[in-house]
This record gives C-alpha cells, sequence and structure tokens, in this order.
C-alpha cells in the first residue's frame, strides 16, 4: 500500500484493496479489513483517483452479515407471492432448472428462455449474456430501466454511448460556467461533484436547473426551477437568443458538427456527391460561399455557408444549421417561458451568459431523460446548444476496451430490450417468452407498472429465476431462488460506466468466503451449465477469464495486468481515438435515422403524462421519484443504521397544492391514477415545485402502508428510442392524484 495516505493496520487484520460496485456505477476503491476471516470494517482506498465512500459503502458489513441474507436455493410452495418456501439443495435446484428450460425450450423453442442482469460488475452481465448464447435464448437489455434515453441522445449525436463514460459536454478543466441539468451530483455523483466544487472555488459560476430544490441546487449560484420534461424547451429558447444576437460559434459549427451539410428539402435527408456527379462519393455537400456553388464538405479552400436555400441541379436543399434556426425561431424567450416556467428575463440572460462566458460545462442527469417519454429529445437539445456556442470538447474518448468475446464462444443470444419484453411476453410475438432468469435484477420492483408486471406478465411466464442476495420482491414471486453472494465474497473486474466518476479499472479482490450455502455469479452459472452438458462453458476461474478480457490487443489495454491491478487502479493506456464516431464522423445535431418520427432535430415534445394533458383533468400533479441518498435502487432498504437516517417513505408536496387538499405534513395520503395508487406519508415543503410530487425510488411494496409507487407508472415504449437503442421507462412522466386518507 504505497499510495497515498498511510493506512493503519492490526497485524491480525488483513486489508485487501478491493472495489464497491453495488451498482451506482461509480465503483469507489475501498479497504476491506478482514480478520479471522470476518470483514469487520471498510474505508475508502489509498488510492487518490477512486477514494470516496458514502454511507452505503459503510454500511457493507451490514450488508454482508444481515441476518435475512438467502442462506440456501428455495422451492416455491403455494401461489407466487405467497411467500412459502421449501429448502432445497442446489443439485435439486440446478436439476428442476434443466428441467424447466428443456421442457420449455422444447415447447416454445430455445429463444423462449429469457434472462436479464444488472450486476454492475464483468462477471454478472457478460456471463449472462454468454449463458444465454450459449442456450440460444433471449437476453434482455437492462438500461431500458430509466437509463437508455441519454445513450440514445448520445448515440445521435455524438456516435458513442458518452452517458456510461465521459461526456464531450463537461470535459473542460477549467470551466467558467458550470450548468447542470436535472442533474444531483452532491448526492449521487461525488466525482464528480469533487470537480465542481474546485471549479466554484476557481471562479466558476454554478447554475442548477431543476424541479426540485435538492442538495446540489442549495450550492448553486443561481437555482432555476424549471417544469418538469421541458429541458429541450429551454435550450431551444436560449439557443433562439444566441442566434438571434449572432452569438452562435460559427467556426466550431463548420468545422464540427454537420451544420454546414446540405440537406435536401424534400426527402429530410443528406446532399451527397453522388447526387450531383456521376461518381459514388459518399461525400457530404456544402453550399460553398466563395464560388456560389455546390462543393464536397472536404474540398480546398471550401468557405461553406452555414445559412440559406440553395438548388443543386434543381433540387432544393438547405444547410442543417439553417433547419435548426428555422427550429429555434419558434421558441422566442416569452414562447419558452410558457412552456417551461421559467421567466423569459433569466432565459434570455442564460442564454447570454452560456454563450460568452466559455468555457460552459453543461451537466446532464438522468432527471432529464426520465422526466418526460421523450428524453432523449431533452439530451440532445441540450448537446446542440453546447455545440452551437462551441462548449464541446474535441478530446478523443479514452476509455478501457476488454475482451467480453471470452463469454461468447458458445454462441449470440436474441436480444430484447427492457420494455419490448413487456409486449413480448403479452403478445408472443415475435416469440414467446416463458421463462425468466434475473441476475440481481428486482424486475417486479424496479420496473414500471407493477400491476400488469405482478398480474399480468407473470401469469404467462412458466418459470421465474431469481438470484439475489436477499428475499426481494421479484424474488418473493419467483419459482426458484437462488442465494447470492455478495461482492466482498468474489472476485470481478470493474470499469466505470459513467456517472461522471473516475475513469480507472479496478479489480474486485475476494476479501472474504460465501457465507452459507451462497455462490457467485460465475459459480451459479458454471454449475447449471455442466447440468446441461455445457462442458466447455465457463471452465475456467475468474482470474484466468480476468486475464484473457484484459489480452483484447486494444491499445487501450497495453501494459495492464492482472497482478498490476491487484496492487493499483490502472487509466486506459493513452490512444488515438476520434472525436467522434458519427457517420459523418462530427457532431450531428441533425439526425437521418430519425427523420420518419419527425425528430431529425432535436425538438420539443410535451411529456406524454404532464398537467397540460387532458389525462390533467383527472390526475393533475406530476409524479417524480427520484434516487434516494441512502438506498441504491432498492438494495439497502433493510440496513438497521441507513434506516436510522430514512425510515420510511414519504411524498414530497408543495403547500400550494397540499393546501386544498386538507394534507398536512406527516399525514397518509392516498396517491392514485388508473394503472394503481400507494399509501405513503407526507413531507409538505417549499423544496418542490407547486404541481409536482415526489418520492424517492427503491421501496419496496412492503414499506408503504398499501400499494407501491411503481403502481403508478407507465411502461410506454418511444419507437424513435428504440431506432436509436433502447426505448426508456420513463419514471417521471407520470401523472397522479393525491387525496387524505380520513383517520377512521
Amino acid at each position: 500500500m504505497s499510495l497515498g495516505r498511510p493506512v493503519k493496520t492490526n497485524p491480525s487484520v488483513k486489508v485487501i484493496r478491493t472495489v464497491c460496485p453495488f451498482g451506482c456505477g461509480i465503483g469507489c476503491g475501498v479497504l476491506a479489513h478482514v480478520k479471522d476471516g470476518i470483514l469487520v470494517k471498510v474505508e475508502p482506498s489509498d488510492h487518490p483517483g477512486t477514494s470516496h465512500i458514502c454511507v452505503r459503502g459503510l454500511s457493507a458489513t451490514k450488508l454482508v452479515y444481515h441476518p435475512e441474507r438467502l442462506k440456501y436455493p428455495l422451492k416455491r410452495q403455494g401461489a407466487r407471492g405467497e411467500g412459502k418456501w421449501q429448502r432445497i439443495s442446489w443439485d435439486e435446484a440446478m436439476d428442476t432448472i434443466k428441467g424447466k428450460f428443456s421442457e420449455i425450450a422444447a415447447k416454445y423453442g430455445s429463444n423462449s428462455l429469457a434472462f436479464v442482469s444488472t450486476g454492475v460488475g464483468s462477471f454478472a452481465n457478460l456471463i449472462t449474456v454468454g449463458f444465454a448464447g450459449a442456450c440460444q435464448g433471449t437476453f434482455i437489455l437492462p438500461a431500458g430501466l430509466g437509463d437508455s434515453a441519454a445513450p440514445c441522445a448520445d448515440l445521435a449525436c455524438y456516435g458513442a454511448y458518452m452517458w456510461f463514460g465521459e461526456d464531450y459536454t463537461n470535459r473542460f478543466d477549467k470551466p467558467a460556467l458550470c450548468v447542470m441539468w436535472g442533474n444531483n451530483a452532491a448526492v449521487t455523483e461525488p466525482f464528480k461533484w469533487q470537480r465542481l466544487r474546485e471549479a466554484k472555488e476557481s471562479g466558476a459560476r454554478l447554475v442548477v436547473i431543476d424541479p426540485l430544490f435538492t442538495t446540489t441546487a442549495s450550492k448553486a449560484d443561481e437555482y432555476i426551477r424549471i417544469r418538469p420534461g421541458t429541458d429541450a424547451a429551454l435550450a431551444l429558447g436560449m439557443m433562439h437568443v444566441i442566434v438571434e444576437r449572432q452569438l452562435q460559434d460559427d467556426a466550431f459549427l463548420s468545422q464540427h458538427t454537420v451544420a454546414p451539410f446540405l440537406v435536401r428539402t424534400a426527402d429530410g435527408m443528406y446532399l451527397k456527391e453522388e447526387d450531383v456527379s456521376s461518381g459514388e462519393s459518399q461525400k457530404y455537400m456544402v453550399w460553398d460561399a466563395q464560388t456560389n456553388a455546390p462543393s464536397a464538405y472536404d474540398a480546398p479552400q471550401v468557405a461553406p455557408a452555414l445559412t440559406g436555400t440553395y438548388k443543386v441541379k434543381g433540387v432544393e436543399c438547405k444547410p442543417a444549421f439553417q433547419l435548426l434556426t428555422e427550429l429555434v425561431q419558434q421558441y422566442p424567450p416569452d414562447m419558452a417561458a410558457e412552456i417551461t416556467e421559467v421567466p423569459a428575463d433569466i432565459i434570455t440572460r442564460l442564454a447570454v451568459e452560456y454563450a460568452t462566458r466559455k468555457p460552459v460545462a453543461s451537466s446532464r442527469g438522468m432527471g432529464c431523460t426520465r422526466g418526460s417519454l421523450y428524453g432523449d429529445l431533452s439530451y440532445r437539445a441540450i448537446n446542440t446548444l453546447a455545440a452551437v456556442t462551441g462548449n464541446l470538447s474535441l478530446r478523443g474518448i479514452t476509455y478501457h476496451q476488454t475482451n467480453p468475446a471470452v463469454f461468447f464462444s458458445s454462441g449470440i443470444p436474441s436480444f430484447l430490450t427492457l420494455l419490448q419484453m413487456y409486449q413480448t411476453v403479452l403478445t408472443d410475438q415475435p416469440y414467446p417468452i416463458k421463462a425468466l432468469w434475473m441476475t440481481r435484477h428486482n424486475l417486479i420492483n424496479q420496473d414500471p407498472n407493477f400491476n400488469l408486471v405482478s398480474r399480468g406478465l407473470l401469469s404467462r411466464l412458466e418459470l421465474v429465476v431469481a438470484v439475489d442476495m436477499f428475499m426481494s420482491t421479484s424474488a418473493q414471486y419467483a419459482d426458484i431462488v437462488l442465494p447470492a453472494c455478495s461482492s466482498y465474497e468474489a472476485t470481478d473486474l470493474i470499469a466505470p460506466i459513467g456517472n461522471g466518476s473516475h475513469n480507472y479499472l479496478q479489480l474486485q479482490q475476494k476479501a472474504t468466503e460465501p457465507l452459507h450455502e451462497s455462490k457467485s455469479d460465475m459459480d451459479i452459472y458454471a454449475a447449471l451449465a455442466k447440468k446441461m452438458g455445457m462442458d466447455d462453458f465457463l471452465d475456467k476461474t475468474a482470474e484466468e477469464y480476468i486475464e484473457m478480457m484484459l489480452a483484447s490487443g486494444h491499445p487501450s489495454m497495453e501494459g495492464i495486468t492482472l497482478e498490476k491491478l491487484k496492487e493499483s487502479p490502472m487509466l486506459p493506456a493513452p490512444h488515438e481515438t476520434p472525436a467522434f464516431t458519427t457517420p459523418s464522423g462530427r457532431m450531428e445535431f441533425y439526425s437521418e435515422k430519425l427523420k420518419e418520427f419527425g425528430q431529425e432535430l432535436p425538438v420539443f415534445l410535451e411529456p406524454q403524462e404532464s398537467p397540460r394533458q387532458p389525462l390533467a383533468q383527472k390526475y393533475p400533479l406530476s409524479l417524480s421519484t427520484t434516487h434516494p441518498k441512502y438506498r441504491l435502487h432498492s438494495m439497502f432498504t433493510n440496513i438497521s443504521w441507513l434506516r436510522e437516517l430514512d425510515p420510511e417513505p414519504a411524498l414530497d408536496m408543495n403547500p400550494v397544492d397540499a393546501g386544498p387538499r386538507g394534507v398536512k405534513d406527516g399525514d397518509l395520503v392516498r396517491v392514485f391514477n388508473d394503472r394503481g395508487q400507494v399509501k405513503v406519508r407526507t413531507r409538505v415543503h417549499q423544496g418542490i415545485r407547486p404541481g409536482t410530487v415526489n418520492v424517492c425510488q427503491g421501496w419496496s411494496p412492503g414499506d408503504y402502508v398499501e400499494g407501491t409507487h411503481q403502481a403508478l407508472t407507465h411502461h410506454t415504449l418511444n419507437p424513435a428510442q428504440a431506432a436509436i437503442y433502447e426505448p426508456n421507462a420513463a419514471f417521471y412522466d407520470t401523472l397522479v392524484q393525491v387525496e387524505l386518507v380520513k383517520k377512521e
């Protein structure tokens, strides 16, 4: 332990450098203190790049040695959800699953076997995909659990999953202005928050845009309370001011975006060189302002026009920036103010500051993506605002490229997105799904529309298997429950997956042996594979697989070995990467692929369930379900230390909404819509905007007086998102009514 601060050690205590991979994606380095084979304490690691620990991480010992941990395999007795179980052996569990898999595959086809995993380590997810492939089954992509709208936007704009790593909009060493869009980094993203604090200390101004007065908002120089789901309209309004005052960065637009590329007005497609000559070149065309003629975008000395209307061989075309200009003309500050409920003078002032106080670091949070069914458009509008003003970093994205294919040698599975899975189970289209295996994925508790899932989807499944540490809500509805060990009881490889974290690759070193009869994900899949006759699947140790993953041959992995990772986290080796990996090689605020949906530009669309929709006559309040400080989704709800700090669910409500309903702080209320209801106590305060209510997500049905918040959410599928990546569960795009529960 030679890096950073010295570590005080007890000769009888072994200190193991590992990682806290509890699912938030940050990957904080921790030191596990083990005495006589027992984990007695965890603390931040001695590595300055990954050193951090939160109250959840500090509670690791309470989690690992919790008396309610699953101890051995269980088989359901009675009806699903009834809570009657029989203890069985691992051998019987594997035989039962093997038999049902064989029966279902023979009856419906092998792709009727579906698998989903949301583990953070490489093994939980990659092995699940590999096992699904070996079975010729189906893997359920899990990002649609509220997290996929951001990658949809960034894939369209940048060609890469920026949310899962560094972000072009906030990678500035010394920003002059920091703008947080629906991002409570002080609570959810410690490494990003540290950088923001440092920027503020160096003179940067911090602006927070959020419907909720969050911890981050309390530290801001300016807090802007926006109407939920309208971030795209705010960005478009700001661009209106910027373009009207000619504050845009023309040089950046011309050189690094699709702004000068000509678009055919008839069909919305880019004009290519093959369209104007006899050749087959796919080069994008621009209008050369010097020669007053069309030209390939990369021709020598070309001076591309950014605005105007032109005819090329009788075909009318406009530069993409002209089309963007026409869009933003529809959003003058007064119009944007009417939509967002942010005053017009604030929109104007912020726009000017954004264009002139550079560089600007824009941090985009999950609130933007979950606040509307069209959350990807919010992200795209924010990306476009950054591009128009030249506030995008052009450094290539550095990342670790491991070799996940080591688990896929037996085949690649079929894939369905999370929300597509709902429809597939209900309709048997494009094929039946009759078995569902969930590895550390609390689907019934965390995915939308609880009543549909628990009453509709489950009734059509012939086998449900849950692999977890505890009897989660999903495990309660399973047929077979398998006890998984904790991250401190297994070896894994951990790469950061975003959340404003560091960029280190780390080794999750096994600190203690698995408790009771629990097993690691690798050992569970290996045991089932052997039962099913797949002898070559998972026939190596965890460390051998890690070495194979590190040997990807990618330049980023140069010099990284298992032995070095045992000593210290490692950054990817420097390697050349393009600034953007879109088809054009530029930032694409105009997307041909989304033309069929009318979303080629980042338009604003009113949220599906907002107080301005007809449904609001019946259900007038917008419900959000934000991330909590003391839980990680549904994890840690059973930890006594944390329940002392956050003992029960509460509905945040503004006095403006509470008063007319006769609701006071601490009252029991019924929150309901056509999909379901939940009964919960209130927390009445000014920190939430009128018209909006909030309950932190992750609570289980048993934590409420009655019902669950997920009974209120919907599973509407956005086809435009499906065309790019995965459709997103828009949890905050939900309308409800609240009424006082009268005392008997």
